[in-house]
């Protein structure tokens, strides 16, 4: 019997971390050129729950939706804007494009603990998240760097984009793995 790309219950997991995600995202804090949200904490459940290939479909739904003008980015924006080099709303486009990269390591740790115990399971989820965060700031922080219309260089955009962010930030990832893993236990995923 061929087996399908995406059962309903695939599809349903999907839509609901995709909700997710919309939800955290509204929850903003301006703090400058990127605003604070709960972005980074939805992406991770997200890859620590759905995995690699669900979880990448989620963000990408995601991102799609917002394309096409849902409003779905910080502070209810949308549009393809987002994603113009040079303009004031297109210079944070690379941290949401980051988010893909995100899930990808978060899914491929989860792909990697796969047959380990629960302990070994939180631990290489936590090293994912961790690896999927920083992957995401490497990558935003260089897009806002080369696409910023303040023109501000490598060590500005740093401590715009980077510094407030890294205490934040591993609290939501601490949170993130401890709901990831309560979910896969509840799931047996």
């Amino acid at each position: 019997m061929e087996k399908k790309f995406l059962s309903v219950r695939d599809l349903a997991m999907i839509a609901i971390f995709v909700a997710l995600i919309i939800v955290c995202t509204w929850i903003t804090i301006p703090l400058g050129p990127v605003p604070f949200t709960l972005q980074t904490f939805a992406v991770c459940v997200t890859g620590g729950v759905l995995g690699l290939k669900r979880g990448t479909i989620a963000v990408v739904v995601y991102i799609l939706l917002g394309i096409v003008g849902v409003p779905v980015f910080s502070e209810f924006s949308s549009g393809i804007v987002k994603f113009i080099p040079n303009t004031e709303t297109g210079m944070t486009g690379g941290y949401i494009l980051g988010f893909i990269l995100t899930v990808i390591i978060i899914g491929i740790f989860k792909k990697l603990s796969k047959d380990k115990d629960n302990k070994m399971k939180a631990l290489y989820l936590g090293i994912g998240m961790f690896l999927g965060d920083i992957a995401c700031f490497i990558f935003g922080t260089i897009w806002f760097w080369q696409f910023n219309p303040m023109h501000l260089g490598l060590a500005a955009s740093i401590s715009a984009c980077v510094i407030p962010f890294i205490i934040p930030d591993i609290a939501k990832i601490i949170v993130a793995l401890i709901v990831s893993t309560q979910v896969n236990k509840y799931l047996n995923v």
